[in-house]
């Protein structure tokens, strides 16, 4: 099944002459939306307006993940210089006790999960608290991003099903102006939110309920096969000088920042090449090439490009998506990575005698893998906002298998040392501001003047990523 495409065209308020656009009505075209315009240009300029805008594009730049990394760090600092908050104690108190009740019920007696045997292995703080985190994480970040992608369901799609609403037995007894004013609601978000994505496609779990359905199955399955690779993890840990037990004492305060960014790197590096090789064309010669023969290169390339093909078969993307991928990718591309690092740091503070500073801690575990989730899903929600640009990877799935293909890392670092640095989503993010600030300034124009805008200036944002022209038959289809 084809993904379709949604043909919105948004009018512009006025080109660079100043003269409005042959598709704003003949009431429009006078002078009054000249003045708003001049305006707008002038209030731009101003430093309460600069000032008011500051926030947001600091959380873009910086992201939402970085900004609530720097502010546990700042946490952190306050802690170990001025005393503890009791936030890390309350949350082992609260994780013990409740570890407690849960072993007492007959449901955990019948499993043996009572039994002092796996108190060294202490896996419900190494397992169960990780599993459940970040798979929270997951979910919830989705789901306040599905509300979003709702609005891309068609409404002629749910028209049927406002017409089975009118029809049911409940419907019966609700008026059919209310239905109607719903979905009116509805029509009307429709056209204001889908001005906000990357992309002019739809996901296919937004366009079919099958697909929707595919990818849950999909989640479920990679989800329980995550916990199976935290387990692994987590006793690659205990074979170590990781402690396990006393995590009272919070790291001091430079260690987090430096293994994070290491850990950052080591995930980059392992997920960059096999992604890499992944998204070489059939019959290209890549970089796996010149360090394998030629059969076994062709052999690597064929699997992993087999495994990452399940992830791409929409190039639109969908946040609760984001792990929609096979259980090899989501081992090897996802799982791998992000937990090589705090283990071989963890070995190698071992080995140079470091472990009481430098060996991996709990807390520094546990937000590392809840920051990479996060970071995930919102590199798949595929619209912009105030706060969140994912124009990167919607880059990188919009060129997916094709020669233009790009952006293959997370950091970044590999990219740009092997020029697979996509710079199209930089000028999109940079013309979408434009706009954005742009329609805010004209709406601070039209409450000075008190004349109203037109419906062109109402309408102004720019998303220029879409390329219609290139389409990879090999994943549409």
């Amino acid at each position: 099944m084809a993904s379709t495409t949604r043909n919105r065209k948004i009018p512009q308020a006025s080109n660079e002459s100043g003269t409005i656009s042959a598709s704003a009505s003949d009431s429009d075209v006078s002078i009054e939306p000249l003045v708003n315009e001049r305006l707008a240009k002038q209030i731009q300029k101003e430093f309460w307006f600069r000032l008011r805008h500051l926030p947001s594009k600091i959380t873009r730049t910086v992201g939402p993940v970085g900004l609530c990394l720097l502010s546990l760090w700042g946490l952190l600092i306050y802690t170990n210089h001025y005393g503890p908050l009791g936030y890390w104690a309350a949350f082992i108190s609260w994780s013990t006790d409740y570890r407690k009740q849960f072993t007492e019920t007959s449901f955990a007696r019948n499993l043996g999960l009572n039994s002092p045997a796996l108190n060294p292995y202490s896996l419900w703080r190494g397992v169960v608290v990780i599993s459940v985190s970040t798979s929270a994480t997951y979910l919830c970040i989705a789901l306040l991003a599905l509300r979003h992608e709702l609005f891309h369901w068609k409404p002629e799609m749910l028209e049927k099903y406002l017409h089975d609403a009118k029809s049911s037995f409940l419907g019966r007894f609700v008026s059919d102006s209310w239905l109607s004013y719903l979905f009116n609601v509805y029509e009307s978000n429709y056209a204001k939110r889908t001005r906000d994505r990357i992309q002019n496609r739809d996901h296919r779990a937004t366009d079919d309920h099958r697909e929707l359905a595919q990818v849950v199955r999909s989640l479920t399955l990679v989800q329980l096969v995550s916990v199976l690779v935290v387990f692994a993890m987590w006793m690659t840990l205990l074979q170590t000088g990781f402690e396990s037990h006393d995590v009272m004492n919070l790291p001091n305060s430079f260690v987090p920042p430096v293994q994070i960014l290491t850990w950052h790197l080591i995930g980059d590096t392992f997920y960059f090449f096999p992604h890499y090789i992944a998204h070489t064309p059939r019959g290209s010669k890549g970089i796996h090439h010149r360090v394998l023969p030629s059969f076994l290169a062709d052999s690597l390339g064929s699997f992993l490009r087999n495994a990452h093909k399940t992830h791409h078969r929409s190039k639109a993307n969908l946040a609760i998506a984001a792990w929609y991928c096979s259980v090899t990718e989501q081992v090897l591309f996802n799982l791998f990575p992000t937990m090589l690092g705090p283990v071989v740091t963890q070995i190698i503070a071992d080995k140079t005698g470091h472990a009481k500073i430098w060996g991996t801690h709990l807390i520094t575990l546990y937000i590392w893998l809840l920051a990479a989730t996060a970071t995930s899903v919102l590199a798949h929600t595929g619209f912009r906002t105030s706060w969140n640009d994912p124009g990167k990877h919607d880059e990188h799935h919009e060129f997916a298998f094709g020669t233009n293909a790009v952006n293959f890392g997370t950091a970044g670092f590999w990219d740009t040392i092997l020029g697979t640095k996509g710079v199209k989503y930089i000028e999109g993010a940079k013309k979408w501001q434009e706009q954005r600030m742009r329609q805010a300034a004209l709406h601070i124009a039209s409450a000075r003047t008190g004349i109203p805008l037109t419906r062109a200036q109402q309408l102004v944002v720019e998303q220029p990523m879409v390329d219609y022209e290139w389409i990879d038959r090999r994943v549409e289809d």
